[in-house]
């Protein structure tokens, strides 16, 4: 049985991937469990492997994007197939009446084959795209695909489908578009934006140069956007003396083989974080349509500056772990991040986010929320400054704090109770080594 090989869907935000490689040559023999393609998604790159045993057929070209669920090859039986091939989207269509009737794909958006030269009646017209691309009319009439986020955003911004240009495969609409295209019109009377002419830019007596982005910068880019338009954000500021925790961090680097990990200010934090979150599940939660999502676990999220970009995988139970297992934790989490080894697993699920931003020389910033997650921590650099302790000047070690959230769901003194018991814990470390499992 011939079986199509799909993008795959690795979290619920994914939408699209990017083929980086491809692990088997064109109608090689390949076995079950074999790595076919390498495919670069929004937070990780991912490993997609042969279902079934069989002779390879490639589809996607290297660097092309794909939607999830498009088709990327195929996996035949015999060695003297004949072959298939892909119309728009990534949609299969019939190179030859000798292809098996029977075949399939088991991706979770189906491929259906294309149409046959006549065209049929409406009810009868099959699919050139993969379910997962829906099709429908513009406020024009004109029939467009689009993804189905890209198909909601553009309802919730009155935007006419017919006025963005698809980047997708085969002119398919992405979110991307939607996004571009509702900056280009925003504020903007529609005959303005009908008779707009193309934006010309000087250039410069050096020359320029330019490149695309990366598939990562895209959706750093396109997920910051996107937070910014959909929460409330607010940053609340704070310092904190240092004094006692980094007592506490040369006490346990000292006894760093009997501990078998070496302690950094990071994992300190990322514990106190969590054993505050512990206490005010409101913050550990987001708002979802009219309901308020509180998650059961406690998840934080890393942020790890990458080649390219940013990756935050998650540090899982965090308020489970003591310091030991937090710093282990971390120092995995980081090596595969920098080595594009992180899995699906380690990037999915956070509730929280921890960015250090401290470790670049960074004091205060205004860190933009990992959606849909409601609150973010930014954490500075550990400097030592003159402060007035019992009336007289004294010198210590002061470290930065910067809480974003979304206040449509936290109110300030929420959030200003969790900065104050964060406060609190990293200035009393025997409160919270006694708070630690």
């Amino acid at each position: 049985m011939t079986h199509a090989v799909t993008i795959p869907k690795l979290g619920l935000t994914m939408e699209e991937a990017v083929v980086i490689e491809w692990g088997r040559a064109d109608r090689a023999r390949v076995n079950k469990g074999d790595v076919l393609i390498t495919i670069e998604t929004d937070k990780i790159m991912f490993d997609v492997e042969a279902e079934q045993d069989g002779y390879l057929q490639r589809v996607a070209e290297i660097g092309a994007t794909l939607p999830v669920g498009g088709l990327a090859a195929w996996l035949h039986p015999n060695a003297d197939f004949t072959a298939v091939g892909a119309g728009a989207g990534g949609a299969p269509t019939v190179a030859s009446a000798a292809v098996p009737a029977t075949a399939t794909s088991t991706a979770a958006a189906p491929v259906a084959a294309a149409a046959a030269s006549t065209s049929p009646a409406p009810s009868q017209q099959p699919a050139t795209h993969p379910a997962s691309l829906q099709a429908g009319n513009s406020a024009s009439g004109q029939r467009l695909l689009a993804s189905p986020v890209a198909r909601q955003l553009a309802k919730a911004q009155n935007l006419d489908l017919a006025s963005v240009a698809g980047s997708g495969p085969g002119g398919v609409i992405l979110k991307r578009d939607v996004v571009a295209a509702g900056h280009s019109h925003a504020n903007r009377p529609a005959a303005a934006v009908a008779a707009a002419a193309p934006m010309t830019v000087a250039t410069p007596a050096g020359g320029f140069s330019r490149s695309p982005m990366s598939s990562m910068r895209k959706a750093i880019a396109q997920r910051m956007m996107q937070s910014l338009t959909s929460k409330a954000q607010m940053t609340g500021f704070g310092r904190i003396d240092m004094a006692e925790a980094v007592k506490l961090r040369e006490s346990l680097v000292a006894a760093e083989k009997e501990l078998g990990a070496r302690i950094t200010f990071t994992d300190i934090v990322i514990k106190a974080a969590a054993t505050v979150l512990a206490g005010m599940p409101e913050i550990n939660a987001y708002i979802d349509g009219n309901d308020i999502v509180t998650w059961h676990e406690i998840n934080i999220g890393l942020a790890v500056a990458v080649d390219g970009g940013l990756m935050v995988p998650v540090v899982r139970n965090a308020d489970r772990l003591n310091l030991v297992e937090t710093s282990l934790a971390r120092q995995v989490l980081i090596a595969k991040s920098r080595a594009g080894k992180l899995t699906r697993e380690d990037v999915e699920g956070g509730t929280f986010t921890v960015s250090n931003f401290g470790s670049y020389g960074g004091d205060f910033e205004t860190p933009i929320l990992n959606a849909p997650q409601s609150a973010l921590l930014g954490i500075g650099q550990i400097t030592d400054e003159a402060v007035v302790r019992d009336k007289q000047i004294v010198i210590r070690p002061m470290m930065s704090i910067s809480m974003t959230f979304d206040h449509c769901l936290i109110d300030g003194s929420v959030a200003g109770l969790f900065r104050a018991r964060f406060k609190t814990l990293l200035e009393d470390p025997a409160l919270f080594l006694a708070r630690l499992r």
